[in-house]
């Protein structure tokens, strides 16, 4: 994991790339693995948010179907 901040591979998030997660970041002890898993959760609820926002904008756009001839 790139900078070893959560983010993953091209941020796209952790967990995305080929190694996984934890095989990237050793867990050693139990702070480390509670720090990990905050960052974790921060960058899940960043991807939620996104998500929540994303079909908010497309429930309130009326979409217009043209009829093609």
């Amino acid at each position: 994991m790139p900078n070893y901040d959560g983010t993953g591979p091209d941020g796209k998030g952790p967990m995305t790339g080929f190694g996984r997660g934890y095989c990237v970041i050793p867990v050693t002890s139990s702070e480390q693995e509670i720090e990990f898993l905050r960052n974790q959760e921060l960058v899940l609820q960043a991807q939620l948010n996104q998500i929540k926002n994303r079909i908010k904008g497309l429930n309130t756009k009326k979409e217009v179907h043209h009829a093609r001839i």
